[in-house]
This record gives C-alpha cells, structure tokens and sequence, in this order.
C-alpha cells in the first residue's frame, strides 16, 4: 500500500517534543498537530523496554492502513542507537512518556512530506492517525515472548509437515475425481468460470473483501496433477488479505465463499489465475490449476 512507508515514518513524526494550547491539542517541533483522546495506565516506559501500538490512517476521507487488520502491532525498542536518525529518536522520545491505553489523533499536511518520499502528484492534502499504545515489555519478558511464539510455531510447523502424506493422498483423490468428470453437482461454478468442492463447510466467520485470511493449500496443475506450490511442505499458512489483488483472482474469490474451518477445492481456468503466459518455471501457459486450501478457525 503506497501509504503504508508514510503512515509509520508521520507517526514517528509526531513523537517529538511539543507544544501545547489550551485546546488540549500538541504539536510536534516539526509542527504537526495531535491530541490524546484518551489516557492509559500510569504503566509507563523505561530504558531499554518494549513498546507497542497499533496505527489506523486516513488519507483525507479515504482509509489507507490499519494495523489491526492484519492483528500485528508495531514495536520499537526505547534504546539508545548510535547514529539513529532524526525520527527514530523522535519516536523513542515520546514513547518514553507514553503509557499503555493512551489513544492519540494525529493530522499531519501532506506538503510536509515531500522530503520524506511522498508520492509526487498525489493530491491528497492531509494523512490522520489513530494510535493506541497497546502494551509495555521489558526487554527480559520481550525476549521470552519472542522465544515462546518460536518454539509454538515450529511445533505447528512440525505438524503440518506431518500431514503432509495424508493431504498428498486426498489431493491426489480428489484430482483423479476432477479428471474422470463424474464431479457431476458436487462441482460447483461462478459467473467468472471458477468451479469449487466444498468438503467440509466450517463454522467460523465468513471471509469478507478486506479481511485477514490465514490458509494453508497444497496446488498442482490441472493438465498433469503435478505439485507446483504448497504450504505444508513449508510448515506455514500462508496470511493475505481478500479482495486486496495480492493472489490471483481465483483466490481472492474463493476464499470469499468460505467460512473458517472450511475445506475446499478450487479449479482455476488460467484467466482466473496467472494468465495465458503463466508463472514459468512451475507454471507453463495458459495453465488451469487445482488448489486444495483448509481455512483454520
């Protein structure tokens, strides 16, 4: 998102020394302006702790990026760096004051980012900014987190390895299903020619345009049952947002009838997935491609 290097570099921004009028509203020496909304804790930082915060922008009326979408905050360290930039030290200054709960509001003019890679010709004029301070680690308890968040992904890593055998032989099943042409109504089809087989409906949330889908799939090619892609091998889901164009088109849509916990087959002509010149080596022209995807609760 062309947005996204600005949102984080305009909220370093604003983390400077500043000044306060009686409206309650700050500015930053650089001269944005700002507000606290609301106030946290009294929990507030030390040398060398953790910070995290979450970060919604507008792009005048139109959304740009919201960190809770995806669920990941951001986090700085408060340490001192050699060499840091103006920015960095910025940030580390106020989050050094700042507590867990507070909610700032930050307007910052376009026209003072010209120095800072802001796209030339954009006609927006002003970026907002709601940040929440979301937690405080110190830097013994962050390296525990960061350590227990490895093993507990290397332990789901391991077990999806494991299952790599059994989804092998249901795609392969399910490939030779597809092939024989006996799918009958059990394949269904969209407008846009993208057929699908659901084979266990879940009972989790819907997938929206927008949302956050995490999916582990395994994908092999129409014409030969040939295993280009998966992510079980990997022993990682692979997280995109719906609706975004940061998968094919036939993803995007597919995972749009699914609700989590599902599992499903999707049968992609080549128009709905990488084009007539395909995705070479893996992918040949004008290739139709089969997914088998598990959308996890």
């Amino acid at each position: 998102m062309k947005y996204q290097i600005i949102a984080l570099l305009s909220a370093i921004l604003f983390l400077a020394s500043c000044e306060t009028d009686n409206s309650g509203t700050k500015k930053t020496e650089g001269g944005f302006e700002y507000k606290l909304m609301s106030e946290g804790s009294d929990e507030t930082a030390n040398e060398n702790d953790f910070v995290f915060f979450h970060v919604n922008m507008m792009a005048d009326e139109n959304p740009q990026f919201n960190s809770r979408d995806s669920g990941q905050e951001s986090v700085i360290q408060l340490k001192e760096t050699p060499n840091a930039n103006i920015i960095t030290t910025a940030m580390q200054e106020i989050l050094a004051t700042s507590t867990v709960g507070d909610s700032i509001v930050l307007m910052v003019p376009t026209d003072s980012l010209k120095n800072l890679g802001f796209p030339p010709g954009d006609t927006t004029k002003v970026l907002s900014y709601n940040i929440r301070i979301t937690d405080i680690m110190d830097e013994d308890s962050y390296n525990t987190k960061i350590e227990t968040e490895k093993a507990e992904m290397e332990a789901l890593a391991a077990v999806s390895r494991e299952r790599l055998p059994e989804i092998e032989a249901f795609v392969d099943e399910t490939y030779r299903y597809i092939a024989s042409g006996k799918g009958g109504e059990n394949i269904q089809e969209t407008d846009s020619g993208l057929q699908y087989i659901i084979h266990e409906e879940g009972t989790g949330e819907e997938l929206d345009p927008g949302d956050v889908a995490s999916v582990h799939y395994y994908g092999v090619l129409k014409s030969n049952g040939n295993m280009f892609d998966n992510s079980f091998q990997r022993g990682q889901e692979f997280q995109f947002q719906i609706g975004s164009g940061q998968v094919i088109q036939g993803w995007d849509e597919g995972l749009a009838l699914l609700r989590k916990g599902s599992r499903a087959t999707f049968i992609v002509p080549y128009a709905l997935g990488y084009g007539a010149a395909g995705n070479p080596p893996t992918i040949p022209a004008e290739s139709d491609l089969i997914f088998y995807v598990e959308v996890p609760e």
